[in-house]
C-alpha cells in the first residue's frame, strides 16, 4: 500500500536536530546520508556504491544469488542480493519495518543499489521516490542511521526540508563512498580517521603492555594464546570480544600484523581472513574423514596427530604432501570480471572437489569488514609474561572490491594457507582443530584496495 503525499508532508518540516535526536532514540551511533539525483526512486533503485565491500557500514544479511533480467544490457545476470533490516522513522518517531528492503550487486556494471525498501510498509516514504510524484526531484536526501546492531533506520527528506538546507550548509563531511558520514555526540565528536590516528598514537606511546583482552561485559581479562596481538589492540581501543561481524572502529578494521621491530615492521604475512569451506569432501564427510584422505603424519613425529597444511597459490602443480591444487572457477583476469556461480576450489588429482569456497560466500566474509582496513605492526616479548608493543607506522586500505580479492588470488598474492589438524590421545579421544585462512605479504596488500598507503600515526594525529 503506497502512503499519500499527505503522509509524508511532515518531512518537508523537519529540521536536522530533529532528526539526529530521532535516530539516538533509537540507538543510532552514526548517520551516512546520500544527496539524491534525479534517478534514485522505486524503479530505479538508488545507486550506493560500486561493491559490496564498500558498504561495511549497513550491516545486512547473507548474500545469495540470483538470476536477473538486465534492464541495460538485456538477457538474464547474476546478481548478488543481500537483505538489511530496515526501519523508517514515522512523524511520531516509531520505527516501522521495510521488510523487502536489500541491497542488490550487479557485478556486470558493477553497482550496488538500494531496494525494496517500499514494499511491505505502509509508513515508507513513497510519495519521495514513486517517480509518477516526487521520485524524479533532485536533492532530496536519503538518511541511514547505524550503530544499533543490525538495524538500520531511514529517513527520507525533500529538497525544501530544513534539514536538507542544513545538511547541505554542513559539509564537507567525511566521504563514505557516495555517501557521506555524520558521527553523532555518543560515539565521537569530529572526523572517524583523526580519532581513529588519535588512539592509535596514544597505543604506540605506551610502549609495552601485557597481552589481554576486553570480554563481552567490557572487562579485562588474560589474553594467553599465542596469537593475542589482535585481542590486545582492540581491546587498548575499547572494542569486546564478540561474533558481531561489523568494522572495529569507527568504521575501520583494524589487524594487527606481527613484526620483529614495530619500529622498523619491514614486510610480513597477514591473514585477510578465515572463511570455513562450503562445498567439497570437507563439507559432506566432514573435517576428520577430509584429513585422514588429504593429510599427513605431523612432521615433528608427534604421535597421534595429522596435519592438513600447505601454502596453495592459484594454478600452481599439485601441493607435493597433500596432492590439492588451488583453482578458481568464474573470473576472468582481463577483463577483471567474475560469475556469481564461481568458486576457489581445491581439486585432488581426480579433478575431485576437496573443498571450495563460492563466491557469494567469500564476498560475505569480505563486504562486512574490509571496505576500510588499517594494519597496525605489532613486536611480542615473552619475557616474564607475554607483551606487545605496537609500532606507530600503519598501512591503511580504503575501497575494497571483490574484483580486486579475485584478481590478488589470480595472480598468487593473495594465497591459501590452512592450518588444520587431528589429534587422537591415548584412550582414542579425537580433536579437531578447525583454520582455513587466506593470506597476503603486506608489501601486496595495496593491491586489494582502490587506495593504500604507509602513514604515521602520530604525525595524522597533529595534522
Amino acid at each position: 500500500m503506497v502512503a499519500s503525499a499527505a503522509n509524508d508532508r511532515w518531512l518537508s518540516e523537519i529540521e536536522l536536530p530533529t532528526i539526529f535526536a530521532m535516530m539516538k532514540d533509537h540507538g543510532v551511533a552514526e548517520i551516512l546520508y546520500k544527496i539524491l539525483p534525479r534517478n534514485a526512486n522505486s524503479k530505479n533503485q538508488v545507486y550506493l556504491a560500486p561493491d559490496m565491500a564498500q558498504l561495511g557500514k549497513l550491516p545486512s544479511g547473507e548474500v545469495t544469488v540470483h538470476q536477473s533480467t538486465s534492464r541495460k544490457k538485456g538477457g538474464v545476470d547474476g546478481v548478488f542480493r543481500a537483505p538489511i533490516e530496515l526501519y523508517w522513522l514515522t512523524s511520531t518517531g516509531r520505527a516501522a519495518l521495510a521488510p523487502d528492503a536489500k541491497l542488490i550487486f550487479y557485478p556486470q556494471f558493477p553497482e550496488v543499489r538500494f531496494s525494496g525498501f517500499l514494499r511491505g510498509c505502509t509508513d515508507a516514504p513513497s510519495s519521495l521516490y514513486v517517480k509518477e510524484r516526487r521520485g524524479e526531484e533532485p536533492d532530496r536526501v536519503l538518511f541511514f542511521g547505524v550503530g544499533n546492531g543490525r538495524k538500520i533506520f531511514g529517513i527520507t527528506v525533500p529538497p525544501e526540508a530544513p534539514a536538507a538546507t542544513q545538511i547541505r550548509g554542513h559539509r564537507p563531511q567525511e566521504p563514505y563512498g557516495v555517501m557521506f558520514i555524520v558521527p553523532l555526540q555518543i560515539v565521537a565528536t569530529g572526523d572517524g580517521y583523526l580519532e581513529l590516528m588519535r588512539a592509535l598514537c596514544r597505543i604506540h606511546r605506551k610502549e609495552w603492555v601485557v597481552s589481554t583482552r576486553l570480554d563481552r561485559h567490557g572487562v579485562f581479562v588474560p589474553c594467553n594464546a599465542s596469537n593475542c596481538n589482535g585481542n590486545t589492540l582492540e581491546a587498548l581501543l575499547g572494542i569486546r570480544s564478540n561474533g558481531f561481524s561489523q568494522p572495529d572502529f569507527l568504521g575501520w578494521e583494524v589487524k594487527a600484523r606481527g613484526v620483529n621491530n614495530s619500529e622498523r615492521p619491514g614486510t610480513n604475512v597477514i591473514t585477510l581472513f578465515t572463511p570455513e569451506p562450503t562445498s567439497g569432501f570437507y563439507v559432506t564427510d566432514g573435517v576428520e574423514a577430509f584429513v585422514r584422505r588429504y593429510g599427513y603424519p605431523d612432521t615433528k613425529g608427534r604421535a597421534g596427530r595429522f596435519n592438513f597444511g600447505g601454502r596453495y597459490l592459484s594454478d600452481r602443480s599439485a601441493h607435493a604432501r597433500t596432492g590439492l591444487r588451488l583453482v578458481i572457477e568464474g573470473f576472468d583476469p582481463i577483463k577483471k570480471i567474475y560469475a556469481p556461480s564461481g568458486a576457489i576450489r581445491m581439486l585432488d588429482g581426480n579433478d575431485r572437489e576437496a573443498m571450495g569456497w563460492s563466491f557469494v560466500k567469500l564476498m560475505d566474509h569480505w563486504k562486512t569488514k574490509h571496505a576500510r582496513a588499517v594494519f597496525v605492526p605489532s613486536e611480542q616479548s615473552n619475557r616474564l609474561e607475554r607483551r606487545y608493543r605496537f609500532g606507530s607506522k600503519v598501512i591503511l586500505g580504503m575501497g575494497a572490491e571483490f574484483r580486486l580479492l579475485l584478481d590478488a588470488f589470480a595472480g598468487g598474492s593473495v594465497y591459501y594457507d590452512p592450518g588444520i589438524k587431528i589429534e587422537t590421545d591415548v584412550s582414542g579421544r579425537t580433536t579437531t582443530k578447525r583454520r582455513s585462512q587466506f593470506r597476503v605479504s603486506s608489501k601486496d596488500l595495496g593491491a586489494l584496495y582502490v587506495e593504500s598507503r604507509v602513514v604515521d600515526a602520530c604525525e595524522e594525529a597533529r595534522s
